[in-house]
């Protein structure tokens, strides 16, 4: 009995998903600028949707966007964007569960659930991009 293996993503899919990304952040920072301003600290005012606004994060979401649209150039920019989405928002993601459970003192960047929830969510995608394998690249058979 052969167990159905799902067809892998082309690098098109992959480009895709890191162009989505890049333009959701870039959207993000810069909606974030031109609503929540330059502030700092927790304040539930300053947000675009379901997300915290701070001129930290504006930064950090415009600088990702523009990363993000730069890495869609080939297949290893792609993975390497993927590498650094993983690290670099697993790190954000626990910094930001500690900033919204704890104190609003330690919320120096204006973290909301909604911001740990896309924090997440582009972690998982950023390690999906990087150790998705490509669409005729050669498998691995476990019963071989």
């Amino acid at each position: 009995m052969r167990i159905p293996v799902l067809p892998h993503p082309g690098a098109a899919t992959l480009r895709a998903v890191v162009l989505v990304l890049g333009l959701w952040y870039l959207a993000l920072g810069i909606v974030g600028f031109a609503v929540g301003g330059t502030g700092m600290g927790a304040d539930v005012s300053r947000s675009v949707w379901l997300f915290g606004t701070s001129a930290l994060l504006n930064i950090g979401h415009t600088g990702v966007g523009v990363l993000g649209l730069a890495a869609t150039r080939s297949e290893a920019t792609v993975r390497a964007f993927g590498w650094l989405g993983f690290f670099g928002f697993t790190g954000v993601f626990a910094y930001s569960v500690l900033a919204v459970t704890l104190s609003p003192l330690g919320n120096l960047a204006n973290m909301r659930p909604g911001n740990v929830w896309l924090y997440a969510a582009t972690a998982l995608l950023g390690l999906f991009v990087c150790v998705a394998p490509l669409r005729g690249s050669p498998a691995t058979d476990p019963a071989t």
